[in-house]
């Protein structure tokens, strides 16, 4: 069955992504050990197979004849098992994984909750946030920072040892003369905002995240057909780097939340707030704006489209504006903070290829050149398939980040969500149990015939 296969293949993308994201983890943490291109091939089979998973229009797949039903078994097996780590993640999520385990696990999460509480004692996160003070109240130091190529690592080529960073923050805590790291907050304003209720309650904020990873998965379950929800269930758990690597600390479901909603009911006014809602926490949302709009081109035309349009760029303005009145250059300067800044070559795209593989490190410049050819092929691929293939663009707006000088993880370990989102958007009809069973597909969340069978003889006694 092409549904099922579908789902499948996104499922397997996740969980190659999971491999991928913890080879990257233990490369950048011990250069010695090999395999920098086994993540960078990992991630790029991928960032390609879901794009194909969305090809087409998908109607009827749900009751296309079965085909290789042992070899789809053989699949929707170890996507159960996989389903299984995912669960082991989501139960480990309270518990202490190191001797140097913390709730901030990196500057995103502790930036994040330094600038909500700034704002709850009334201050402006972008122009009074010391990197100092906030890491100092959570006992973290520079290995959770995110350094800069100037000051004390301006003739740094790829990244500064542990022993630069450390040596260079006790230097800069001492005379406050920080140049090499940022301090302030380098997102828009929702980043911080939206955290400010659960900060004032003491909650810790990975379970905020976590809370908006379940609820992504919650919407895009439900919005798939019923004979289909336990294996889109399955493949969201299945595709094990979304549990892990939320559970390991990602701050980036505050903003994937509201864009799987806005992908899935983008045909609605609440979409384009939703959209908005997502520009206006992490700029990782942009890079889906021009794919968002030529799905609503496709699904509303012209004129609609660009009404949507304009009410998520007034969400986005109006939930920066009080922040772009109170210090209009301090807040430019934060959400700019990923473009401007000089950064080091980061990642798990080909740039890491250079940085941990031995390959010879290109310039800023000309992976910025691939990136934008990528981001042209991809735009192009959407436009044109805008009719034959509508939901292809949520798979294809982070590609270009796969190229850039900064590809990290984090960019990526979301596409399987945003693809299962877009999947289920197409009308692949009603999935029929006996076809599930005829082609060997498997799931964790519905039981077998004769089970159900028995349950409902108990229910009606």
């Amino acid at each position: 069955m092409r549904a099922l296969l579908r789902i499948a293949t996104i499922a397997v993308s996740g969980a190659a992504l999971y491999y991928a994201g913890l080879l990257n983890s233990i490369i950048i943490q011990r250069p010695e050990r090999p395999g920098a291109i086994v993540v960078v091939l990992a991630i790029g089979a991928a960032l390609a197979a879901m794009p194909l998973a969305l090809a087409g229009r998908g109607e009827g797949d749900a009751s296309s004849p079965p085909a290789r039903v042992g070899a789809h078994r053989a699949v929707w097996l170890f996507i159960c098992v996989m389903a299984t780590v995912s669960l082991a993640w989501l139960w480990s999520m309270p518990r202490q994984h190191s001797e140097d385990w913390t709730p901030y696990h990196n500057d995103a999460i502790a930036l994040n909750d330094c600038s909500a509480r700034s704002l709850l004692a009334g201050q402006d996160p972008y122009a009074t946030l010391d990197i100092f003070d906030c890491y100092r109240r959570f006992e973290i130091g520079a290995d959770r920072t995110t350094p800069l190529r100037r000051g004390d690592f301006a003739d740094v080529t790829v990244y500064p040892t542990d022993e630069q960073l450390d040596r260079t923050w006790i230097a800069r805590e001492r005379d406050d003369g920080n140049v090499e790291f940022v301090t302030r907050p380098s997102y828009p304003a929702l980043s911080f905002v939206l955290l400010v209720p659960f900060v004032a309650l003491g909650v810790d904020t990975n379970y905020v995240y976590l809370g908006c990873l379940l609820a992504a998965i919650a919407i895009i379950v439900w919005q798939s057909g019923a004979g289909l929800r336990p294996f889109v269930l399955t493949a969201l758990l299945g595709a094990s780097c979304l549990v892990a690597f939320t559970v390991g600390g990602s701050a980036d479901l505050l903003y994937a939340l509201p864009l799987v909603a806005a992908w899935i009911w983008r045909d609605r006014l609440v979409g384009a707030v939703l959209f908005g809602a997502a520009c206006a926490v992490k700029q990782i949302a942009w890079f889906f704006a021009p794919f968002w709009f030529i799905a609503a081109v496709a699904t509303l035309g012209w004129r609609a489209a660009l009404r949507h349009t304009l009410l998520a760029a007034a969400v986005f303005v109006g939930t920066n504006l009080p922040f772009i009145l109170w210090h209009p250059a301090d807040w430019l300067a934060g959400v700019l903070t990923p473009l401007v800044e000089p950064m080091f070559p980061r990642g798990a795209g080909i740039v890491f290829l250079a940085t941990n593989g031995g390959w010879q490190l290109l310039s800023s410049n000309e992976y910025l050149v691939l990136e934008v050819a990528a981001m042209a092929v991809c735009l192009v691929v959407a436009w044109r398939t805008r009719r034959s293939s509508p939901e292809i663009g949520v798979a294809l707006a982070i590609i270009p980040l796969y190229f850039a000088w900064r590809s990290l993880f984090s960019y990526f370990f979301l596409v399987p969500l945003f693809a299962l989102a877009g999947l289920v958007r197409l009308p692949m009809g009603e999935l029929i149990a006996q076809h599930a069973q005829d082609c060997g597909a498997l799931t964790l969340f519905a039981l077998p015939a004769k089970l159900r069978a028995v349950a409902r003889g108990e229910r009606a006694a």
